[in-house]
């Protein structure tokens, strides 16, 4: 890679589009840890750009308003969009379940949803786009954050010794109508994980995987485990 040095981070994400990977956020050094500032705000309007065929590096100012989960958010891509969903905010036990997506043609952030008091504030979890039965949804599952307002009894909701929750919990959103579901579950579900991979199953349009990650053993979340999980997912089952 040629012609930038960039600042050390962790806990983001680098997705790509076409030839050009986007960088955005992350648990940085100068991260100020407060929940909302001018610096913070100014920090993540910034995408850094790395183009694959020229190994060239380029920073871009974006419009509109950056998500405050700025670390363990969950990523995925669509067309030309890039999908932003929940994350830690940078202090304290606080986590944010919003959806914002960024344009990378105009680089120009767009809220999908307010907070949704129903859905739980988290992290560290996984997000997919599949397309099915002639819609786009996006596919969201697990992490860990603060205590949930609503526990729904299809899931499993862990109470950490550090005060925060890892769940289970699947989250559907219909790209088209911008509405959230909370699906029913089939077979063997996953447990309450986070720190996971998951990717979609390309050759068929409504099947992911997931595998590895951290799962909780007695209110202690440093378990790593490697399971594998293949689901398929309808607009109401996963």
């Amino acid at each position: 890679m040629s012609g930038k040095s960039f600042k050390m981070r962790a806990e983001h994400k680098a997705p790509v589009i076409g030839e050009f990977l986007y960088l955005w956020a992350g648990n940085q050094v100068d991260l100020p840890r407060v929940h909302d500032s001018l610096q913070k705000r100014e920090l993540t309007s910034k995408v850094d750009v790395y183009q694959l065929s020229t190994a060239d590096w380029s920073s871009h100012l974006t419009r509109g308003t950056p998500p405050l989960g700025v670390t363990g958010y969950s990523c995925t891509t669509s067309h030309s969009n890039i999908y932003y969903f929940s994350g830690w905010c940078g202090h304290d036990l606080c986590y944010h379940n919003t959806l914002n997506v960024l344009n990378t043609i105009k680089m120009e952030w767009t809220s999908c949803s307010d907070a949704e008091q129903s859905l739980m504030k988290k992290g560290f979890g996984g997000m997919i786009s599949l397309e099915f039965d002639g819609a786009e949804y996006l596919v969201i599952i697990g992490g860990k954050g603060s205590t949930p307002t609503v526990y729904y009894p299809q899931f499993q909701y862990d109470q950490l010794n550090d005060g925060r929750v890892c769940t289970n919990e699947q989250l559907l959103y219909n790209v088209s109508t911008g509405q959230f579901t909370v699906p029913s579950v089939s077979g063997q579900c996953c447990p309450p994980t986070s720190s996971f991979i998951i990717e979609k199953i390309t050759t068929t349009g409504n099947r992911g995987v997931m595998f590895g990650g951290k799962v909780t053993v007695n209110g202690d979340e440093t378990t790593i485990t490697n399971s594998a999980y293949i689901f398929s997912v309808t607009h109401s089952i996963i």
